[in-house]
């Protein structure tokens, strides 16, 4: 390894120094779902999947500077780097585009200008933009032989471009579209198509591995370009398997009744069988779901009748180079498999994904398909970036497969689990109380009654205690490693987007504060979800109705001119911190490099106190390099207002930098260090010389 290779000690990541990174991150950038010009919420062009480009994404070039420094200024060190399997290859199998791979190779040299370290995402979406979401490219739906522009009438996707009235696109029912029909056949033919599709061969090789060396090719070309522009280890130090994957139909144990793994309902909800039905012009009745006091219930029925259009091109498409066997299905891939008969209408194996057709054992998709498909990718990244740390992520709130135990387990690796509050993100709302959805997945609540949180100190209680138990279940199946929460975020539109009408943020500050209270108090890594730089207050995130930026446009824009109306010239952070959202809990104190083991980190935004205690007890003078500590200006604007206090040694506070470094004495040998439990401990305490006045309401406990 070189001297810019990051290390792993158990659960910590390591510099060539010895100390301690904590990684700040965010998600750069949920822009990077769809190209510029062709946002979820429009039609024009969406279609011609072939003829486009991502150049521009995450934002042009010229503006890479002033979002740097603005996600710098923030504290942020660590980016989730989005680059979607289209945005490569796009064209066709094996046709990359050079143009924006050479793109993103500048805007990663911008990234590691201003000090930044990343890791690549491969991010999807429920498949693809063309199933309702983001990730792979069009012709993979082409090659199954679906016709994406039957989707929509025969609900084999319920997709924002194409939905009747975008504006009204009901709130974060794109996830259900993980169970409809061209995303759960897209994931099995992917990741199991060589057990339940056998007739789909594809230039003499099955669907799944056709499919799958297809995605590897392109984030290996990806790689490549990395190595070659000398950008490896010094900024990208590793990359994600998969965004949020998902195990399609396998594991169905009937396909006469919505899968029991299923827990996400809302809004027209097929059986796998309906789906299948309905892809082949079927009329079906479908239990329409939403989200009731009890959790997700059933609340009404919609009847749908495709009037015989088909989700199927029965001839497939001719565009492409690729070679379909005589045997390969037109029309639907299960149908041909003997699933279902067509002329009948009738289901003839409803168990037909349940089981390991080879061995007749019940399936296990994390084991028999997740696995070995990691195994590969960590092979094909490592081939190029041979230190590459690779970063293991499940299905969302899953437990991952088990990469720990057994022969030959994964070397450098880090977990990288997501985890959001489901009834804010869902609800669009930060109410007064919430639930333990984690809890009662793994079966911790008799009831759903018993997991329903009342009140601020039990809701932030419990955040605490889901993040916790996400990050300690890695220890048995993924081992002692790293973790890094991938995705956590909030709901800037909560009740109906009235923060925007008000500029009263309150529940936006208070949500956020309490997800990264829960953060601090399990000592995680993580990124955020995300910085959008063209979201604005009338759609979001630019995709599916999603306003989860902590940056708006909008907000800038407003900003800006109550600023210029103070003053002529408003100085640089004034206007870095423009378009913040939620800025009194989503800037705080962070402890960057710590020389020695963190301990605890807590932050009170309204009493502005931060405390970080860690853990060094060596001698060698020679490894007492500072400690580096975020401070935002935000929070402490005048030196003169504040005190900085530790146990020992001494600080330097470059305020310009908002960098607080700390040189602790080094604990002397000869002391007893068996009667003296507080033996290299250490703490740094940062507070307001007088007590702050002031609005309370935003952190107290009421309802």
């Amino acid at each position: 390894m070189n001297s810019e290779t990051l290390w792993i000690d158990g659960r910590w990541i390591k510099d060539s120094t010895d100390r301690t990174l904590m990684f700040r991150g965010i998600n750069l950038s949920g822009a990077s779902k769809n190209p510029p010009n062709i946002p979820s919420h429009e039609l024009q062009g969406f279609f011609d999947h072939r003829n486009i480009s991502f150049v521009g994404r995450p934002f042009p070039l010229e503006e890479a500077d002033q979002h740097f420094l603005r996600l710098k200024h923030w504290g942020f060190n660590f980016l989730r780097f989005i680059v979607t399997w289209e945005a490569l290859e796009h064209q066709g199998p094996g046709i990359y585009d050079v143009e924006f791979i050479d793109y993103i190779i500048k805007v990663l040299k911008k990234a590691k200008e201003h000090g930044f370290k990343c890791f690549i995402d491969p991010h999807q979406d429920v498949w693809s933009r063309f199933s309702g979401g983001s990730g792979a490219p069009g012709w993979t739906l082409d090659l199954a032989g679906f016709d994406m522009k039957k989707f929509s009438v025969t609900d084999a996707a319920i997709v924002h471009n194409t939905y009747h009235d975008p504006k009204h696109y009901p709130k974060m029912v794109w996830s259900t579209n993980y169970y409809k029909l061209a995303s759960a056949t897209m994931f099995t033919l992917f990741f199991a198509g060589k057990l339940y599709a056998e007739k789909c061969i594809v230039d003499g090789i099955n669907i799944q591995d056709y499919l799958q060396s297809h995605y590897l090719n392109a984030y290996k070309t990806l790689a490549t370009k990395i190595v070659e522009s000398g950008l490896h280890d010094s900024l990208v130090i590793g990359y994600d398997t998969m965004n949020e994957p998902s195990w399609g139909f396998v594991g169905a144990k009937d396909l006469n009744h919505i899968p029991n793994h299923q827990e996400y309902r809302r809004g027209r909800t097929p059986t796998p069988f309906q789906a299948m039905l309905l892809g082949e012009g079927n009329a079906c009745t479908l239990q329409v779901w939403d989200v009731t006091w009890y959790g997700f219930g059933v609340v009404g029925s919609e009847h749908i009748d495709p009037k015989g259009v088909t989700a199927w091109s029965d001839n497939g498409s001719n565009e492409y180079p690729w070679n379909k066997s005589s045997d390969f299905p037109k029309g639907c891939i299960w149908a041909a498999h003997g699933v279902w008969d067509k002329e009948t209408k009738t289901i003839l194996c409803p168990d037909y994904f349940s089981k390991n057709p080879n061995t007749g054992d019940p399936i296990d998709w994390n084991q028999e398909c997740y696995k070995p498909f990691i195994t590969q990718y960590a092979e094909c990244i490592r081939s190029i970036h041979k230190d590459a740390i690779v970063f293991i992520q499940p299905p969302v709130l899953e437990l991952p497969p088990d990469m720990f135990n057994g022969p030959n387990p994964l070397k450098r690796i880090m977990y990288s689990p997501h985890w959001y509050d489901g009834l804010t993100l869902i609800q669009k709302q930060f109410n007064w109380y919430n639930v333990d959805v984690l809890g009662i997945k793994r079966g911790i609540y008799p009831t759903y009654l018993s997991a329903i949180k009342i009140g601020n100190k039990a809701i932030r209680k419990n955040f605490s205690e889901q993040i916790g138990m996400i990050l300690n279940e890695r220890v048995s199946l993924v081992g002692d490693v790293p973790s890094v929460i991938g995705e956590i975020g909030i709901p800037y539109d909560m009740d109906n987007h009235k923060a925007y009408e008000t500029g009263d943020y309150k529940q936006q500050i208070k949500a956020m504060d309490a997800n990264l209270q829960a953060l601090e108090n399990n000592l995680a890594n993580y990124t955020l979800w995300t910085y959008v730089p063209d979201n604005n207050n009338e759609w979001g995130d630019q995709w599916n109705g999603e306003d989860l930026s902590i940056y708006s446009t909008s907000l800038e824009n407003s900003n800006l001119e109550k600023i210029h109306s103070m003053m002529s010239t408003p100085d640089s952070n004034q206007t870095l911190d423009l378009g913040g959202r939620a800025l009194e809990a989503l800037l705080r104190p962070f402890p960057l490099k710590t020389n020695g083991i963190p301990l605890k980190i807590s932050f009170d935004p309204h009493k502005k106190v931060f405390k970080y205690r860690f853990k060094n007890d060596k001698s060698n003078p020679e490894k007492n390099a500072p400690t580096e500590i975020y401070l935002p200006k935000f929070h402490y604007p005048e030196a003169d207002d504040f005190s900085i206090t530790f146990f020992s040694g001494y600080a330097d506070f470059q305020r310009e930098k908002q960098l607080l470094l700390y040189w602790h004495d080094i604990g002397d040998p000869a002391d007893d260090r068996s009667n003296n439990p507080n033996f290299g401990i250490h703490e740094v305490t940062v507070e307001f010389k007088k007590p702050l006045m002031g609005e309370e309401r935003i952190w107290d406990d009421c309802c």
